[in-house]
């Protein structure tokens, strides 16, 4: 019965690296599309939220029809940014709330690539360790 409880443990490994990977693979393709096919306006900052050292900017910014959105950005780390500053904003114009901070998407773009180029040969290694680990308590 211990042996049960181990591998359920141990399936939390794989499940968490993966859903963490999944996570940011979503991310690397949002500020790929971002770049790829993303139109660059000006924003207005409205706010700023603090997260322990990391700070987002929440920022609003008008369609050429004339729809006003906001949006807030990843968390950066040095805060270059005050309220009421005019920002450069990339939206995607197929869905204009997806927005970022136009100096932002290069660095998401290779955070969110590292994670996951670190974290997928993580999780089949430990998927492949723990589907082991069954068989061979299923078979002993």
């Amino acid at each position: 019965m211990d042996n049960v409880f181990g591998l359920a443990f141990l399936a939390l490994i794989p499940t968490v690296l993966g859903a963490v990977g999944l996570h940011s693979y979503r991310k690397y393709r949002a500020a790929r599309h971002l770049q790829e096919s993303g139109v660059e306006t000006e924003g207005l900052c409205t706010s700023l939220s603090w997260h322990e050292d990391d700070v987002s900017v929440r920022f609003t910014y008008t369609l050429p029809d004339g729809t006003e959105h906001s949006a807030d950005s990843s968390p950066i780390r040095r805060l270059e940014v005050a309220r009421g500053d005019t920002l450069r904003i990339v939206y995607a114009p197929a869905s204009p709330d997806t927005a970022e901070l136009a100096t932002l998407l290069d660095s998401s773009v290779r955070f969110h690539r590292t994670v996951v180029a670190c974290l997928a040969p993580l999780t089949v290694v430990f998927t492949v360790w723990f589907v082991a680990s069954t068989i061979a308590v299923a078979v002993a």
